[in-house]
């Protein structure tokens, strides 16, 4: 993390380095380009004094001076030339040259400043033109002064060192204050770090967020709702084994039972009878793990794998109520669907649903005698009802049916008590409700679902399941 904090800090102090550095060349070359055109005014005063009654300088007299003037200095050598307007060398060294002419320069009266060379070493140089009028004639010359650039580098870089050096100690004590700031600022982290590494691999419980810094919060955060949920499933596959277990184990000693007796029965009467029972228990337990397997399917955290789409609720439920006609008329119960055709669409998918609704006429069936009637009906704010004029349930046991595993003291018909829970948990993983109320006409049991009802209409071509 501290890296990525530097990065930025040394890029920063890098681009202000430059733009200092740009803006002290600057600095110091305004500076001596002053003091050059100074130099300029001061030869074009002495060329003045100098002039004698003819047009010429007294070069004797104006050399000495110019000497004085331009004295070079011990950082920077200069140069000196006094052209007249042919061209032709009137005074000094001779090795500046002109400047390049253009459109723009061509008859340009003021001082001009351009950069050269000499000896491939850099150089300042300044052009002024200067005419003279003496009795009567026009005279002009060409002031050509230039120096090294040492002077102007130097100043640059004293101006640049001043400015460095304190912000490089500058970011030397924020980076320290930045490490200790830090260190502080993630005690609690690894205080928590520690915490975590020394937990039990099964102890879900969530962190301690108090103490840690505001901004990383909402990741502990997260990962306390992890851990819930972590633990929620672990939960789920431990009371599974559990529910496993406990509906396996009677079934299991029975069928163990029955083929111990058929093994040892002579008499062929017995032997089919033992024969029929273990083919009985073998189909109940068949069913026991199919509702096992749909009730670990339907866990409350199952919702990730459901198929959703928009549903027509009276289509399915009547098409589902009609592959249990058979099975009802085989027991003689009375089974019928009541109401209309007009649709009522849900979000939900259409396996658990069927499954929802199988579990619940599977209970209807079981435990309602021959001559029973049993009412699927749809209404119109999504509620999915199954009522039956059975023996029903009690109040005191009506508040348990929908715990796994719950029986009735008093039922007598064969089930492992894992229907009415896993209806429960299709209606939850679809946003919805179950309730179990005695039937309308005080007789039976009415069994009510209510789903969230949906925006959109379900397409009538497309199949169901």
């Amino acid at each position: 993390m501290l890296i990525w904090l530097l990065i930025p800090m040394l890029i920063l102090f890098s681009v202000g380095t430059l733009f200092v550095y740009q803006r002290a060349l600057s600095y110091s070359e305004d500076a001596y380009d002053l003091s050059l055109m100074e130099s300029a005014n001061d030869i074009e005063q002495l060329v003045r004094t100098s002039l004698n009654n003819s047009g010429r300088i007294d070069m004797l007299r104006s050399m000495k001076e110019m000497q004085d003037i331009l004295l070079t200095d011990q950082y920077d050598k200069t140069f000196f030339s006094l052209l007249d307007e042919q061209g032709h060398l009137i005074a000094g060294d001779g090795k500046l040259p002109l400047p390049p002419t253009d459109s723009k320069t061509t008859g340009e009266k003021k001082p001009r400043l351009y950069d050269t060379t000499i000896g491939e070493k850099p150089v300042r140089a300044l052009l002024k033109k200067l005419t003279i009028t003496s009795a009567g004639e026009s005279y002009s010359w060409n002031i050509l002064l230039g120096e090294t650039c040492n002077k102007r580098e130097m100043l640059a870089r004293d101006i640049l060192t001043g400015f460095v050096a304190p912000q490089i100690i500058i970011i030397f004590l924020a980076i320290l204050l930045l490490i200790m700031g830090i260190r502080q600022g993630l005690a609690p982290l690894e205080s928590l770090r520690i915490t975590v590494a020394r937990r039990p691999h099964n102890d879900m419980q969530p962190l301690d967020v108090s103490e840690v810094p505001t901004e990383v919060r909402p990741l502990l955060q997260e990962i306390n709702r992890l851990l819930a949920r972590l633990q929620a499933m672990f939960e789920t596959q431990k009371r599974f084994t559990a529910d496993t277990a406990h509906r396996l184990r009677t079934p299991l000693a029975g069928l163990s039972a029955q083929i111990d007796l058929a093994r040892v029965q002579d008499n062929p009467p017995q032997t089919r009878h033992a024969l029929d029972q273990i083919k009985k228990v073998s189909a109940n337990l068949n069913h026991a793990i199919s509702q096992l397997l749909s009730l670990a399917r339907n866990d409350p955290g199952a919702w990730q794998s459901l198929q959703m789409g928009t549903l027509d609720l009276t289509r399915l439920a009547r098409q589902i109520t009609m592959e249990w006609i058979e099975s009802a008329n085989t027991q003689e119960i009375d089974l019928g669907f009541s109401g209309d055709n007009s649709p009522c669409a849900i979000t939900g998918d259409a396996m658990r649903i069927k499954e929802l609704l199988d579990n619940l006429l599977d209970n209807a069936l079981r435990y309602c005698p021959s001559g029973s009637k049993v009412t699927v009906s749809v209404a119109s704010d999504g509620t999915l009802s199954v009522e039956d004029n059975g023996p029903g349930i009690s109040p005191e046991e009506r508040e348990h049916v929908f715990e796994r595993f719950h029986r009735g003291a008093d039922i007598r018909a064969e089930g492992s008590g894992l229907g009415l829970a896993i209806v429960k948990e299709i209606a939850e993983i679809h946003g919805g409700n179950v309730n179990a109320t005695e039937g309308r006409d005080g007789r039976g049991m009415l069994f009510s679902v209510n789903f969230p009802v949906a925006n959109s209409i379900p397409d009538v071509r497309k199949p169901l399941m």
